[in-house]
């Protein structure tokens, strides 16, 4: 604040330096090191310096990461730079620690891009990692700063009962207090967090109980319990929504109460046809108005239109909306589907059925995968429609059913596989696999028989999909086996794995998104699953066509850096050490484990969900302990450098990446096209004996490089059609009327309509994207029943009428052309002049020239009314042919029109052959084909698919989006609806089961009656 200037004459003072004491401030990362979100120098890669001999496990003196900085004239004081102990690896630089908690783990949450990683334990304390985990140092969570606390509330929770992850925002996430309405939520991965005020306490019922918009992140929904407590059950918890459009500043109450569904937001990042600010709710059954109901809104619930009456749950599961809805006064429930949150629709299965008594699971719906095209374009692959699974005995120990596939809309639904087990709370026994589109593994119950006449224990065996549920095949093992393999084609002697109704963490069970076609498993060879004590682990690096066995017992297992990295750990017995591949399971190296972790029991061992990450968290306890241990697995170190990927060189040996393409699964012969789902698919993934790591930054692309023409693998059995094989001859089996079914149809409601439409017995598949080739999904179109006599009646006689008429104007055209000759002088005129024109070849032939028009032109006349008649007579005996005797029909199939030839069918075949019964027409009529037609009509055994068949042999159309429009727009086929004998008993309230969504009726049936 002086008020002065310096001047040139001013002497500086004399400047005095003083050595400092070194700090930390004067060191900087060494080479090959990285400064990490601690602020420390982490190894990155191998350390060079390592010693040639060093044995795997033990410890050597290495450099510490850090170096003084040049300019740094500091001594003494802290020496960050001296040798640091290090374990030897493979390659070097893998670490190993562990930290002491105090409960077992009940939350583990992973942040979008950072390094950072959240847990809670069951007692309510919540610690944060900034390297995810794989140091084994974790951090108590970071309470808000003085700054960021509003009316100097200081009442901030210490205990959480949940830990939500914002799906749309992966930085985010939100610690729901035990007790009292300030929450926690962080937006830098864990690094700060700030409070957020609740209008009331959280639903115990509802989970999660703060939900989120996809494109506006301050939107959000809270269900709280009421103020006067009482939530045991849903019956009596009058839940009340309320909803903030400023990140909890301001909450308004969106809807009070709401039943078991509560409220969402219905726009997702796959639902995306969803207006921006549609809710749904479902209306309490105590609720004065509408009770029951599920309601939407684009207001915030100032008007609100009824979507389902009557509802006990929705979920939005994927692209749709699916509610529950209560039926037959509470003994069953109805499916309802909504593409857009505006309307809904029925969901129709086999026999036309639309409401079953007993509870289903909404299993995991299918991803829309991204693929590349040949041309460089990205390509947004068909969803796979939805798949669920309804329970078809329910009795404990005796849970299986059936599950389902729909059509693209999910509203049409065809029986995929049967007898698949589950477990007494919903659980199924399904899981699709992450990087693969439409293959999933499913375990069936092989002795339902046993077990629902002798109560004997289930015994299941395993089954793969490659074709999104059209298909079914045992897994089959390349190594040699105890018994003489029957799979793929029967599970006698096959491969059963474990599946996810006996897993802990259910995030990745046999697959991970970042390692396309690698699976892995435990179970056991031979003719059904074993307990877990008796199995081994298995491996499958090609889609799970071949497995192959990769260590004895049965092993917790985790994919890292895409594949490239395999971490195992027993799953029964105390560990002191894991093992890791660097090969895919060719070789194992040992691990082992630091001295506070040595002989605990493993309870989990997990990753980043994608497995991209070469970090690992193990965490389970000590026998005698109340205490729980998390352990940290660094593996950062564990190759030299990393891999590259060029596409020019993916023929050279030296090559880090090759191209992988799902191989169909055929129990004759592979297939030699390669092609799935219409397409060929191909992956990058490292090689198996390359010497490199993959890293985070690496950008998994799906290739297709070529559109397949359809093939029979394209197509999936119908509605109300199911697969059935005639031998071995017969691999695919042929799509068979189920019995006491009728084929999909239209009906002949309008009096002007003139035939009807019955659907083929298959469909493609919603996923395949095949071109040409073999069509198999086209119907055929009947006659109206009375509609082909009345028009044979009316061409028998408008036809000889019209013949009649042209016979009378060609004549009058002729007496109008030639008025000097009557009809009775061309006798008498013809021959004389024929006569002298051969006798008198040199006479006058004047009369000729006349006459000679006249006479070819009555003979043109002649013949064409003569043609006329004899076609009108065989259109309109083509017309009658279904009426009369089978003599008749046989000569008028052997006699068609001529006039027919020259029309055309829709698919350009000419119409001589549509009357030989090879085709279909509107206009066609096949009363003697019993075997197909009849079939159709009658519901008796149907034609199925012959090897010999072509595509121009087989009379089908697209049953996709006409089954949608025949079930959700028109009338059922009559009064009598056939009813499914595999549909069952009861089943208990509803509620979200991870993955899957399970809905159930709300009173249990005690007599069941289950036919299989």
């Amino acid at each position: 604040s002086a008020a002065c200037y310096v001047g040139k004459e001013f002497d500086p003072p004399e400047t005095r330096t003083r050595i400092c004491e070194c700090e930390w401030q004067d060191f900087e990362c060494d080479e090959g090191f990285w400064l990490d979100d601690y602020g420390r120098c982490e190894l990155d890669g191998p350390d060079p310096h390592q010693p040639a001999g060093c044995s795997e496990g033990s410890t050597y003196k290495g450099r510490s990461g850090y170096r003084k900085i040049t300019l740094s004239q500091c001594t003494g004081g802290d020496d960050l730079a001296a040798p640091v102990d290090r374990i030897c690896g493979r390659a070097g630089g893998i670490h190993v620690s562990a930290t002491e908690i105090d409960a077992p783990v009940a939350d583990l949450v992973y942040f979008g891009e950072s390094r950072h990683a959240v847990l809670r334990t069951e007692k309510g304390s919540v610690m944060v990692s900034l390297n995810e985990g794989g140091s084994g140092q974790w951090a108590a969570l970071p309470m808000p700063d003085d700054s960021s606390r509003s009316n100097g509330n200081d009442g901030l929770p210490t205990s959480f009962s949940a830990l939500i992850q914002q799906p749309y925002a992966g930085d985010r996430a939100y610690f729901i207090p035990s007790a009292g309405t300030v929450a926690l939520y962080t937006d830098d991965a864990g690094r700060s967090t700030r409070p957020l005020h609740l209008p009331a306490l959280p639903s115990p019922l509802h989970h999660p109980s703060l939900l989120f918009h996809p494109e506006y992140p301050d939107w959000l929904i809270f269900l709280a319990q009421p103020s006067s407590g009482g939530c045991a059950s849903t019956s009596d918890c009058l839940v009340e929504a309320f909803v903030s459009r400023d990140h909890g500043a301001h909450w308004n109450t969106l809807l009070n109460p709401v039943g078991a569904g509560g409220c969402a937001f219905v726009r997702t990042d796959r639902l995306t046809v969803a207006q921006r600010n549609l809710i749904v709710c479902a209306r309490h059954p105590a609720a004065r108005d509408g009770e029951g109901d599920v309601i939407v809104s684009t207001d915030w619930f100032r008007t609100s239109d009824v979507l389902v009456r009557n509802a006990t749950d929705f979920a939005i599961m994927g692209e749709f909306l699916l509610v529950s809805q209560a039926a037959d006064q509470g003994r069953a429930l109805t499916l309802h589907v909504s593409l857009n949150g505006r309307t809904a629709s029925e969901a129709r299965f086999p026999g036309n059925k639309s409401t079953f008594d007993a509870a289903y699971t909404v299993l995991e719906p299918p991803e829309g995968f991204e693929y590349r095209d040949a041309r460089g374009r990205n390509q947004k692959m068909p969803g796979g429609g939805v798949m669920l699974h309804v329970t078809t005995s329910s009795q404990p120990g005796r849970e299986w059913g059936t599950i389902y596939a729909s059509n693209s809309n999910g509203t049409y639904y065809r029986r995929s596989l049967e007898l698949v087990n589950r477990d007494e709370s919903g659980l199924v026994d399904f899981e699709r696999i992450r990087a693969l589109e439409g293959v999933a593994i499913a375990n069936v119950v092989s002795n339902a028989d046993a077990v629902r006449d002798k109560s004997a224990p289930k015994q299941l065996r395993t089954m793969v999909t490659v074709d999104a549920g059209s298909r079914w095949h045992y897994l089959r093992v390349s190594d040699r086996t105890p018994c003489t393999q029957t799979a793929p084609r029967s599970g006698g002697c096959a491969l059963h794995l474990h599946g996810y109704t006996e897993v802990s963490d259910p995030e990745n069970i046999y697959s991970a998104s970042g390692a396309p076609g690698l699976l892995m498993g435990v179970g056991n060879v031979g003719a059904h699953l074993e307990r877990i004590g008796a199995s081994d682990t298995y491996l499958s690096s090609d889609g799970g066509a071949t497995w192959r066995s990769v260590r004895k017992g049965p092993k917790w297992h985790e994919f890292g850096d895409h594949g490239s990295l395999i971490v195992v750990a027993d799953r029964i017995h105390p560990v002191s050490e894991v093992e890791y591949s660097l090969d895919r399971g060719a070789s194992w190296l040992p691990l082992p484990l630091p001295q506070d972790a040595q002989g605990f029991r493993v309870d989990a061992l997990t990753t980043v969900p994608d497995s991209t990450s070469r970090r690992f968290v193990l965490h389970g306890r000590r026998d005698g302990s109340s205490k729980r241990t998390v352990v940290g697995l660094d593996f950062t170190g564990a190759q030299p450098r990393i891999c590259v990927l060029d596409e020019s060189k993916q023929a050279d040996d030296s090559a880090d990446f090759e191209l992988f393409h799902p191989e169909p699964i055929d129990p004759q012969q592979s297939d030699e096209t390669g092609c799935l789902l219409g397409r060929k698919a191909q992956y990058y993934r490292r090689k198996q004996s390359a010497a490199c790591y993959v890293g985070n930054e690496f950008e998994p692309v799906r290739y297709i490089s070529e559109t397949c023409e359809c093939t029979v693998r394209d197509y999936e059995c119908n509605h109300n059609f199911m697969r059935k094989s005639s031998g071995d001859d017969d691999p695919w089996g042929q799509c068979v009327l189920v019995e006491g079914m009728k084929a999909p149809r239209t009906d002949c409601t309008d009096a002007k309509q003139e035939y009807f439409v019955i659907e083929s017995a298959y469909r493609k598949i919603p996923q395949s994207i095949c071109q040409a080739g073999v069509v198999l999904d086209k119907a055929t179109e009947v006659w109206c029943p009375g509609r082909a006599r009345t028009v044979a009646i009316m061409w028998a006689l408008v036809l000889p009428i019209a013949c009649l008429g042209l016979a009378y104007f060609a004549y009058k055209w002729w007496r109008d052309r030639y008025p000097y000759f009557r009809l009775e002088d061309i006798g008498a005129a013809v021959r004389p002049a024929i006569y002298n024109a051969t006798r008198l070849p040199n006479a006058n032939s004047g009369l000729l020239k006349q006459i000679e028009p006249v006479f070819f032109g009555a003979l043109s006349t002649a013949g064409a009314v003569a043609s006329a008649a004899r076609e009108g007579f065989l259109w309109g005996l083509d017309r009658a042919a279904p009426y009369l005797p089978n003599p008749v029909q046989r000569w008028s199939y052997q006699h068609p029109p001529r006039w027919g030839a020259l029309l055309r069918a829709a698919d350009g075949r000419p119409r001589n052959e549509l009357r030989r019964g090879e085709g279909s027409s509107r206009f066609t009529y096949h009363p003697l084909r019993t075997s197909e037609s009849g079939s159709r009509l009658f519901g008796t055994e149907s034609r199925g698919l012959d090897s010999n068949d072509s595509a121009s042999d087989i009379d089908e159309y697209d049953a996709v989006e006409s089954g949608f429009n025949h079930f959700l727009e028109e009338e059922h086929i009559g009064s009598n609806h056939v009813a499914d004998p595999h549909i069952g008993a009861g089943e208990a309230d509803a509620r979200t089961v991870d993955r899957q969504i399970l809905f159930a009726n709300t009173e249990l049936s005690d007599d069941e009656t289950t036919q299989d």
